[in-house]
């Protein structure tokens, strides 16, 4: 009687030998090396795009808040007429010697200069011009207010062919009309670059005796 063959037991999974297959092939040293490369540069471009969007970041608040060009603001603080108080108004002739001195300041909020050029300062008495000056060239500085005293060139002619002038000068006051005009350049390093023109239109009342001005209203246009 023929024995049967006797089966052995299969090895355990822990002590079985995985040979690889045929089509597996080993990573050469230039293959590691490329993938090492690889990953250096995704990191690389990851950290620079963080960079450049952290820069544009910073870059766009900075041009949002300190370098945004502010518009600047001129202010008539008063304007005095001079000669005026020992005028006889019923013998007010062309050689009078009158005077008009108008104080003009200019506030830059910047962060940079504001160099202004081509000012002119107009006043009107009775919606007829009577007084006109060219203001001479300046520079606002940064956070400053620029103050000017201005001499007007007074046209005595015109004024005294306004029908109410006898009237006002008999109840002491005159009210006229002044139009401020600036129009400059604010630069911020180069960079920023802004032409800002302002201007200002004032109505008020100047008492003859003490020269005060009163019920001063005054509306401001920026045009860029």
């Amino acid at each position: 009687m023929v024995e049967k063959e006797q089966e052995s037991p299969l090895a355990p999974h822990s002590h079985r030998i995985t040979i690889a297959n045929d089509t597996a092939t080993l990573q050469s040293p230039d293959d590691i090396e490329k993938r090492r490369l690889r990953r250096r540069c995704t990191k690389c471009c990851g950290c620079t795009s963080a960079v450049i969007a952290i820069v544009g970041v910073i870059l766009l608040v900075l041009f949002l808040t300190v370098f945004k060009v502010k518009d600047p603001k001129i202010n008539l603080n008063y304007v005095t007429i001079r000669g005026l108080q020992g005028v006889n108004p019923l013998n007010l002739v062309p050689n009078t010697n009158l005077t008009i001195i108008a104080d003009v300041s200019v506030k830059n909020p910047n962060i940079a200069s504001f160099k202004f050029k081509n000012a002119t300062t107009d006043i009107y008495y009775e919606n007829v011009l009577i007084g006109e000056a060219q203001i001479p060239e300046g520079n606002a500085k940064a956070k400053k207010t620029f103050q000017m005293k201005i001499n007007i060139d007074f046209m005595l002619e015109k004024l005294v062919g306004v029908p109410r002038l006898v009237e006002d000068l008999t109840t002491g006051s005159l009210s006229l009309t002044t139009k401020t005009s600036i129009r400059g350049r604010v630069e911020i390093v180069d960079i920023v670059k802004k032409t800002v023109g302002v201007k200002m239109d004032c109505s008020s009342t100047v008492i003859i005796a003490d020269q005060s001005v009163q019920n001063q209203k005054c509306t401001k246009y920026v045009k860029v």
